[in-house]
């Protein structure tokens, strides 16, 4: 008894599940009505063409003007060059090389400190606009930075709080090795035909540094001064994109991809069936006009019939 219940529930379900399908089916064969056209049956499979980026862009150099400036104006600074690679203008692995000077001299304690050195960054940027077809962009980005340098201290004569006597200290060459972390964000339009220019606010902060028996480092090449163990800096740069006299055609593909559409038999068949319609149509009513016409003709036949027979009668 039970075995028959599940075997009428299972039934009851399939039929439940099948019977959208069997009112489309029944939809599908029914005939058309007066006015309507019948729906597409065949396709025919055409090739589409769709435009994408190719991988590799190129890649393009930099130079950082913002460091000229910020020396001129403070006693740091630095010259700065990057290449970057371009892949898809959505992803550009970059490597910016530098050298940085800073010469400070401290206005309370009177203590000089100096460092020369070159530095390097090796990140990636990441253009977030939605049309990867322009030449704008926005970008954010990631950097690590090393730098290897020697600093010099300097100052005049300080008394020890402990053991009293006061001498004058100059040490030069104190060996350091620095690293850090950037996160960038910037902006990058074009100026005219290669040329571009960018800006871009970089948030650093110092993940180690050479521990010195003096002291250390007030400022690091790439970094800038560490008084505390993170800092802001930004840059203005001039770019210049290389791409060996590449058109702008050669820079995009073409995808072609096959789609299925109604094919010539069906619209042919369409229109067909819409003239044999139009025909039936006019031949209904030609059919009826004709069959109006006849009735008329016989009820005037019927009446005179009638008159004639009056005047007989008479």
């Amino acid at each position: 008894m039970k075995r028959n219940f599940l075997h009428i529930i299972v039934v009851a379900i399939i039929c439940f599940l099948c019977q959208p399908l069997l009112a489309q089916e029944q939809n599908d064969n029914e005939p058309l009505m007066p006015g309507e056209t019948p729906k597409p049956t065949k396709y025919v499979a055409v090739e589409q063409e769709d435009e994408y980026l190719v991988f590799f862009q190129g890649f393009t150099l930099s130079a950082d003007v913002f460091g000229l400036l910020q020396y001129a104006i403070s006693d740091y600074g630095a010259l700065e060059a990057a290449l970057r690679l371009n892949l898809k203008n959505t992803y550009f692995p970059i490597a910016e090389v530098g050298y940085g000077r800073c010469h400070t001299n401290d206005f309370n304690t009177k203590v000089q400190y100096k460092v020369n050195a070159p530095y390097l960054r090796l990140g990636f940027d990441y253009n977030v606009l939605k049309d990867k077809f322009q030449d704008n962009r926005l970008y954010l980005g990631l950097r690590y930075g090393i730098s290897m340098f020697n600093y010099n201290i300097s100052g005049p004569a300080m008394t020890d709080p402990i053991w009293g006597g006061s001498a004058a200290f100059d040490i030069d060459g104190i060996n350091c090795t620095s690293h850090w972390g950037e996160v960038v964000f910037g902006a990058e339009v074009k100026i005219y035909r290669n040329f571009h220019m960018s800006w871009a606010v970089r948030y650093k902060r110092e993940f180690s540094s050479t521990k010195s028996d003096y002291a250390k480092p007030s400022c690091i090449p790439g970094y800038g001064y560490t008084t505390k163990s993170n800092c802001w800096g930004g840059s203005y740069s001039l770019i210049f994109d290389l791409n060996w006299g590449k058109k702008k055609s050669h820079k995009r593909g073409v995808k072609v991809e096959l789609i299925d559409v109604p094919s010539a038999e069906t619209e042919v068949e369409r229109f067909d069936n819409e003239e044999t319609e139009e025909q039936e149509q006019k031949l209904n009513i030609e059919d009826t006009q004709a069959n109006n016409e006849t009735g008329n003709s016989a009820n005037g036949a019927d009446s005179n019939e009638g008159d004639s027979g009056e005047e007989t009668q008479e």
